[in-house]
This record gives C-alpha cells, structure tokens and sequence, in this order.
C-alpha cells in the first residue's frame, strides 16, 4: 500500500482515491506477521496457542478442568475445553452492523472483541487484547466453531475469517465448553506442519502453571497421545526442571502468598541440587518472562539475602571466602510466578515484567519463607549454605586454573599439539572437525581441504562434564586441547564469541553406539560451557553416509533408510511405464512425472491407512461407503450400546448432522441417549444398575479427521484417470487354475513386465526394481573408509551433509526458545548426570523414537 501511495504522489494523482481502507479480517490477511510475529513456524504455532490461551482463562476462573488438543491427518488442528463456552447470544452494540448480531460470530471476526477488557469475566488473564481467536480464523484456509452451553450446540463455519452461513443451533448434548477446529491456510503458511514436541513442551508447561487441569495432546497422524495433569503444579513442575539432579533436601521449598486488596499473588518453588547451573522460571498470569524482571531480581536478592545471614549467625564461612549470589544459587532450580490484574512488561513481547509493587511483594514474601524454612530445618538449611561456600571455593580454583592454562598456552605457542590447523586465518570461511579417534583423525587429514579445515582428533571418550566442576574439567586434556583449538575461552566471564577461530565446529564420530556417546560428551561440554557457539549456529554434526550403492562401475553413498527408499524409487523409476490394459483391449500408458506424482499419491494412501488400523479400521473396509465428491468417505464411526447386546452395533456417518439424526432416532426408540466422544473405542455395553433399571443407550463416537486427508489423496488418484475400487483389485483364478491378464503391470524396456495385483502394489514393486542389480554396502564407522570415500561423502562442502546443532527450530519465537533450552538442560542432566534410575527412564520412555541404531 506504501508503495502504490509513492507511485500516486509521484505521479501527481495522490487525492482520496488513493486512501485504501482494509474491512474485517483482511488487515491481519495482508500483513500477518504484524499480529502472530511471522508465517514460519513460530507464527503456525501462535495460532494454537491463542486458542489455548483462551481455555487457560477458563480454568483461571474456575470454570474449566479439561482442555483437549488434537492434531488431524489433514493438518488441522482442534481445541476443545469444557469451560462456559463463548456467548452466543445477540449483540446489543450502537454499531448497526454488529447489533444483533451471534456475539461468537462477532468474537470470531472483529478485532479487539473479548470478554477480558473489563475484570468483571477475568480477573487475571494472559491475553488482554481482544484480538487471538479472530486472528486465528482470518488465517485459517477453514474454521469451524462449536459452542455447548445452555442445553444447545451452536455452529458456525468460516473460510479465510468469512462466515460461510450464519450460526446455525442444534439441540445440545450433555456437556458445555467451546470447540475450534481450523486449518491453517496454506496461502499464508509455507509450512503447515504442526510439530507435537513443540506443542508438547507448552502444554506440559501450561498443566504445570495450572494444578488441576487436565490437558490432553493427540497426534493423530502418528499416533502419539501425551496427557498432563499435576495436583502440585509448580512442586511438580520444579521437580520435572531439576530431573537428573540430587536435591539437597526432601520437599520442595514452597511459598505463596496473596494480597487482599490489590489481588496480587505470588507462588515460588525452590529446590537446591547438587547440580553446578542455575535455573530459575519466571511466569506472570501464565506468560513466560524469558528475561525477567522485577520478580526475579526480589528473588535473587531474597535467597542471597537469607543465605548471607543464615551463614553468618551460624559462622559457616571460614577464612577470605567470598561468596556471590551466583555462589548461593549454584544448583538452585526456581520458579517464580505471579498473578498480576493489570501486568506491565517491557514490550508487546511480554519478556520481561515491570510492576514495582510485585518486586516488594515478592521479596518481602521470599524473604520472610525461606528464613523460616532455613529455621525450621537446620539440617537442610546447612546443607544449601555449604554449597554455596563450596561453589565460591571452586570458583577461586577455576580462576587459578584458567590462568594456569593462560600461560601455559602462551609458553607452548597457544595451539595443541595434535591440532592439524588450516592455511586460512578467516574464522568465517575456516571450520574445524572434532575427530573420534587418531586413526579416523589420519584419514581426515590426509582427505581434507588444508585450506579451510582443521582436524583435531580426540582419544577416548571426554571427561562426563555434567558430573565435574569446572576446575576438575580444566585439568582434562581431551577438553583444554578444544578449549585451545577453538580459542574463545569458557564461561561466563572469559568466554568471548568474536575470538572463536572457525566459522563451524563440525562433530564428526562413528554411526555406532560409542560414536553416539562420545558425541553426546562432546555436545554436553559445549551445550554447558560454550553455548553461545551454539545460539550463533558454530556448532554441526557430520553425517556420514550408511549405504554405498553400486552398479557397475557407478556408485552412490546414502545417508539413511529413507533416503535410500527414495532413491530405489527413482532408479526404478527409470524408464518405466505403468500400463492400464483397459477393457475395451487398449493400453493407457503413465510415466515420467506423472508417473512420479502417483507415486506420492499412493505413499500418502499408506500412511493415511495405517492411521486408520491403529483404531481396528481397515481402508479397504471403509472404501465400499465411498461417495463421490464432495462427500467422500465417513468422517465419524459411531458404537452404539443398548442393554441386553453383547457387542456395540457399529455406524458410519459422514457428518455431524448425521450423528444429530442418529442420537435422535435413538431417543424416539429406546428413550435417554448417552452420547460420548472419545479418541479410543469403548466397547464395554451398558449394564444394569442394581436396581435392575435399564441404564440410557450409549452411542460412542469418535471424528475420523484422517478421512479427510484421505478424501483429497483419493481425489489425487482420480484425477490421474485410475478408477478407485482398483486400489484393492483382485486377480481370481480360473478355472484352469491360472490367473487372468493383469489389469496394471510395470513395463521396462521392451521385453521386461512386472504384474501387479492392485494399485496399491506400483510403489513397492518400483523400489523392486530399482533394487535389481544393486550391490547395497552398509557402512559402520569412518575407520572403514579411504580418505576419497571421506572427503567425498562427509567433507567436500559441496557434496556433504551437515546438521546444525540449535537449542531450538523455532529460532524467531523467543519463548519457545527458552522453553526448548529448559527442556534441553533437563535432558542433559538426565542422561548425564548420576541418577540411574531417572536414564533408565527416560531411555524407556523415549526407545520407539530411536532410528538406525547400530549395535
């Protein structure tokens, strides 16, 4: 618009014609990043968020326990809560085009509409503007929105923030709450890809901050179900941040407090490990303040305040000891958050919180508890105290130490010996390989790029760092030869980003279990001591290939399965037609990119399909009730139980108005109707009560969201001219007891046909054929390549693949960033650390996501 405004000024025609004025929605559709921060991942996410933000205000008021996330095969996703469900009723508004108008048609699309700009609906609220879920539906390909409340159900559909009909009133079922189900619009989104683990952290970290609320995530297109619920929240929350830990006392460390009047709460949890890093959590009205603020700084103050004095009156310190706050939290993990009615931050960003009156009120409160647990448990209270003087100790020995390797590296010319540097003195075109082993070390040597890359190899496995101080990690020669090779120093107080030597710090090990662990030493040590070269994007893993494919004197290398899937398809694909003999004698012949377009068809046919099996639902089953567009297949499979029937009769409805005509077919038959949705079938049939009474019949009924994606790949397969019941074709034998003539065969070359039952049988019998005539080595380790093989799969820039390590993808969403972080020092301390028990966990928990693992 700026632009076009220039080109009218500039061409002397710049007068009311000019003036554009953006109805409704379509601000946030023309410049969207200005209300979701993005259109990548960040901003896809946001949207889920905004729906969730406004069930959360739900359970802050009291009025909703259960908040349902499910993530579709089609790429939606939809957020049920059972809280009071938005209004619904007519608008009374002096603006004549909203008086009269559905109040959820007005939430839904107009801007600055929501019951949160008063205190009268919320009295604490995250999202105080009035603009989320409108901002949702003008970003939405479809929205669709179902409010419960009142004995009725309330729909409304949208495209692209548009109402497609007005809100249309049903009779209700027995419950109430709010369900938005929407799709994000491809046109605005590159990526519609919702991530569970994201999603996941933020959900877990939500239940966390809300005890007693059940939030449940399901992950339809893979099967995953993740479900949080924690009576204790932030107890159980500080204790799932310090996992891997040993803490220094039994019980978390609780405070709270409220101030009558000014409504102000506060809630800390506090525990102190045995852990060397600090971390504390800060949360205003469920906002995640990654830079803290006010009541950070009165925390900070409170515990060096109550430790200093603690100290002193017990006379715990000896000697010239001085002891920082950093000194007493060292091993501290800390939550913080507070409940504020009208919160001030340092920007729209909400990062950080500025309230004056929350800095008093949280170390006064701070102050005052810790003091009197310390009083009341001295045995535990000595304990923290002691780690804090032994954390100074370690401090002033960790000084020592670094200026002892200072001048040891200046006498011995700064570098390490085994360093095999580059030619090139520019950090950003020179990159250094962390090498497994001296052998390995050789041959990237002798195959590298002296111009740009340097090779330091390591022996043996590194010191564990999550287990030692940093002055018992300095004396590790494995670790001060990196600390040398790539100069920038260690810690927060040395450590200088614009020293480093190389532009990337490449990790380079075996495939195999011990490459794995020795990797995960090296990214433990560089995650804890130097991860500002993570944050700058320094840090890579090398993939070296698994399989070298041969043919003849051709041969290829392969990173992994997948990819050598993809590949066998494409050789297969080569000069290969699929032939259609059609009825009438003729052939219809498909190849080259359509050919390749089926293909992918029929990959998303398998994977949609076996969504459906994990439910006891086979797609061959469910292709006799096919429609013709825009029907399709059944979107909702519904298990009714009546008394006195052993097994539940099962229907297939393609729409919410059909199950409407079922429940009430139903009622006029047999009376009450119980209706239950669920993600998993219930197959147990209803029973008696004592009494002998005849409890109501009970129809169990579950969306099939997947059959939608279905919908539209089967759709793919008929436009290519391929009749669908032949996915599943059968050859009979005849009576002579051979086969008929196969209606699709694969033909490559003149002479060369491969038959093929059904449809569903082109892709396997491509990588069939590309397999033909194929030597598949797989390889174990690097010591098993020449110094061409290595230079040319894992070391020639132009050919290579490279991982880059981050704390986090989502790199533009700050919160998600520190959330992920978190997430990351958990992890590190779990497999890291001392707790057993703890890794066996977490390694059972987490075994069905291992790949390639090579024993």
């Amino acid at each position: 618009m700026v632009e076009n405004v220039q080109k009218e000024m500039a061409s002397g025609t710049y007068d009311e014609r000019s003036i554009t004025v953006l109805e409704g929605l379509q601000a946030v559709r023309q410049n969207p990043a200005m209300y979701i921060g993005g259109t990548g991942s960040a901003g896809l996410h946001h949207l889920v968020y905004e729906v969730i933000d406004n069930a959360v205000d739900e359970a802050l008021a009291g009025e909703c326990d259960t908040i349902n996330v499910t993530l579709g095969v089609d790429g939606s996703c939809k957020i049920r809560d059972n809280g009071r469900g938005i209004p619904v009723g007519p608008m009374k508004h002096e603006n004549p085009t909203l008086n009269g108008k559905p109040a959820l048609e007005v939430v839904m699309t107009v801007l600055n509409s929501g019951g949160k700009f008063d205190n009268s609906s919320y009295k604490v609220s995250g999202g105080l503007h009035g603009l989320g879920v409108s901002i949702v539906n003008a970003l939405s390909g479809w929205l669709r929105a179902e409010v419960q409340r009142d004995g009725r159900r309330h729909v409304m559909h949208f495209e692209k923030g548009v109402p497609t009909h007005p809100m249309q009133v049903h009779e209700g079922m027995d419950r109430r709450g709010t369900t938005l189900e929407f799709k994000p619009d491809q046109a605005v989104f590159p990526d519609c890809d919702f991530k569970f683990e994201t999603l996941q952290n933020r959900l877990r970290e939500l239940a966390y901050l809300n005890s007693g609320l059940r939030i449940l995530l399901t992950d339809d297109r893979t099967g995953k179900e993740a479900e949080f619920f924690y009576e204790d929240g932030l107890i159980d929350y500080c204790r799932h941040l310090a996992n891997g830990a040993e803490p220094l006392h039994r019980d978390v460390i609780l405070i709270r407090g409220t101030e009558e009047g000014s409504g102000l709460a506060a809630e800390v949890a506090l525990l102190f490990t045995d852990n060397y890093s600090e971390n504390i959590v800060c949360f205003a009205n469920n906002i995640n303040n990654i830079h803290g603020g006010v009541h950070l700084s009165a925390l900070k103050s409170a515990i060096s305040r109550v430790a200093g004095n603690y100290s002193k009156k017990n006379n715990l310190i000896k000697g010239n000891t001085a002891v920082t706050g950093d000194d007493w939290r060292e091993g501290l993990t800390g939550i913080v958050s507070v409940k504020v009615r009208e919160p001030q931050f340092e920007a729209q960003t909400k990062v950080k919180l500025l309230n004056p009156e929350v800095e008093s009120y949280v170390l006064q409160l701070v102050n005052e508890g810790l003091a009197n647990y310390f009083e009341e448990n001295p045995t535990e209270a000595k304990r923290i105290v002691q780690k804090g003087i032994q954390a100074a100790q370690a401090r002033e020995a960790a000084r020592k130490a670094r200026d002892l390797a200072r001048k040891s590296a200046l006498s011995s010319g700064g570098l390490p010996g085994k360093l095999w540097d580059c030619k090139s003195k520019d950090p950003d075109n020179s990159e250094v390989y962390l090498v497994e082993g001296d052998s390995a070390g050789g041959i990237a040597k002798q195959g590298r790029d002296q111009k740009i890359q340097a090779i330091l190899p390591l022996k043996g496995k590194i010191l564990n760092v999550e287990k030692a101080r940093i002055d018992k990690m300095l004396s590790h020669e494995e670790i001060t030869k990196m600390i040398g090779a790539i100069g920038c120093g260690i810690g927060k107080d040395d450590f200088d980003l614009d020293k480093c030597r190389y532009g990337k710090i490449i990790i380079m090990t075996d495939a195999d279990v011990d490459g794995s662990h020795i990797r995960t030493l090296l990214l433990t040590f560089l995650f804890r001591h130097m991860r500002p070269l993570i944050e700058a994007g320094k840090i890579y893993v090398a993939q070296p290939p698994l399989y070298q494919v041969k043919k003849g004197k051709n041969e290829e290398y392969v990173l992994d399965d997948r990819t050598l899937n993809r590949k066998l398809s494409e050789i297969g694909l080569k000069n290969t037609k699929l032939v259609v003999r059609e009825e009438d004698g003729q052939e219809r012949v498909i190849e080259g990119e359509a050919l390749k377009d089926l293909l992918l068809h029929l990959g998303a046919l398998d994977v949609q399909s076996k969504v459906l099996e994990r439910y006891g639902l086979r797609l061959q089953s469910l292709m006799r009730m096919y429609k013709p567009a825009p029907t399709g297949l059944p979107k909702i499979v519904t298990y009714i139980h009546r008394s006195g029937l052993d097994e539940p009769e099962v229907k297939f409805l393609y729409s919410e108005e059909d199950l409407e005509v079922l429940r009430e077919s139903e009622s006029q038959k047999h009376g009450e109707v119980e209706l239950i949705e669920t993600r998993n079938v219930i197959l147990a049939p209803p029973e008696s009560d004592a009494q002998d009474n005849v409890l109501p019949v009970r129809i169990v009924y579950r969306e099939m969201a997947e059959c939608r994606a279905l919908d539209e790949t089967l759709a793919n397969i008929e436009k290519a001219g391929l009749p669908l019941h032949d996915l599943f074709l059968k050859r009979e034998e005849l009576v002579t007891g051979e086969l008929p003539p196969a209606k699709y065969l694969l033909r490559t070359g003149e002479d060369n046909e491969v038959d093929l039952d059904n449809l569903t049988d082109v892709a396997t019998s491509v990588r069939d054929l590309g397999r033909s005539g194929l030597t598949i080595k797989r390889f174990k380790g690097l010591g098993e390549m020449n110094k061409d093989e290595l230079w040319e799969t894992t070391m020639d820039p132009e050919k290579r693949t490279l991982l880059r390590v981050v704390v986090s993808e989502d790199a533009d969403d700050l919160e998600q960033v520190e959330l992920d972080a978190r997430e990351a020092d958990r992890i590190f301390r779990v497999l890291m650390g001392d707790s057993v028990e703890q890794r066996r966990q977490f390694i059972e928990d987490n075994a069905t996501n291992v790949k390639n693992l090579d024993v």
